[in-house]
């Protein structure tokens, strides 16, 4: 099996664990690490969420995102509205009365006020959902309010929310802002803080953007990344594997392997060794032999 083989061959169980019966209308190619998405999905939430858990995959090099939505139970544009004004209006953090949209062929445009960030990206993923939706474009302003916040009140402003948070820790984080553009920095638990501390930013007046820089700290026996620097030094440590180069990335609890090593012995080592490892579910063992 080539690279390009198991890397396609990833990609298809990722999508099928994540998509269930969407992942059966589409089609993957896969060219020396570019990867070629094509085929049906009912909304176009998931032809986002389908390209979002393809980036998370080792060894992709770049998507072509060419699903398209599926128009089986076509609907016109007023019956998209209908669905769509029902979404914004079950949304409690959403006010309907100051955030409207109009659809134009499956095309909608949302229009209107929003005091931060978080609300526009929330009204842009509830159109998303309602199939039918083609395509999503925002000419939402920001309000007076949102306008007036300077830079410092805007800091102060997330600094607050952190403190409100059972989540974040505060004094864990460096916030900053420039023109709107929040900088989050520091060093959190785990990645439910890091994606938390996001969030709450965005749900300030007058965010823009927010650059999230957070890391976490190693002892997050949850995360991928520390999963991962785990397997890596277990690994090292074993003679079994040395000298060995193995590649090793751990997401979503699934162990990557990948490299070259001497026999094959070498590489039933390193998947048992990752197979005992606690916080690992699965094995995806793409290590080859190089045989002298």
């Amino acid at each position: 099996m080539t690279k390009d083989d198991q890397l396609k061959a990833n990609i298809e169980e990722i999508l099928s664990n994540n998509m269930q019966n969407t992942a059966l209308g589409i089609n993957v190619q896969v060219e020396k690490g570019f990867v070629k998405l094509h085929g049906m999905v009912d909304t176009l939430a998931e032809r986002e969420y389908a390209a979002e858990l393809v980036k998370k995959l080792p060894f992709v090099k770049g998507i072509d995102n060419g699903l398209t939505v599926a128009m089986d139970n076509f609907r016109n544009d007023d019956e998209i509205m209908h669905l769509l004004l029902e979404k914004f209006m079950d949304e409690p953090k959403l006010d309907i009365k100051k955030i409207g949209a109009e659809c134009e062929k499956g095309e909608v445009i949302l229009r209107g006020q929003a005091s931060s960030l978080g609300e526009i990206e929330l009204a842009k993923e509830l159109a998303a959902q309602v199939p039918g939706v083609k395509e999503v474009k925002s000419l939402v302003k920001y309000t007076e309010e949102a306008k007036e916040m300077d830079d410092s009140s805007v800091v102060n402003a997330v600094e607050v929310a952190f403190s409100a948070s059972d989540i974040v820790e505060a004094e864990d984080i460096d916030t900053s802002c420039i023109n709107g553009i929040v900088k989050l920095e520091g060093v959190v638990d785990n990645n439910e803080q890091k994606g938390a501390a996001e969030l709450l930013a965005k749900t300030v007046p007058g965010v823009r953007k927010v650059i999230n820089n957070l890391e976490t700290r190693h002892d997050n026996t949850r995360g991928d990344g520390y999963l991962t620097n785990k397997l890596r030094k277990a690994l090292n440590k074993d003679e079994r594997v040395s000298p060995a180069q193995v590649k090793v990335y751990v997401i979503d609890g699934t162990a990557y392997l990948s490299g070259k090593v001497f026999n094959i012995d070498a590489k039933k080592a390193a998947e048992e060794i990752a197979r005992e490892m606690d916080g690992i579910r699965k094995v995806v063992n793409d290590v080859t032999v190089a045989y002298h």
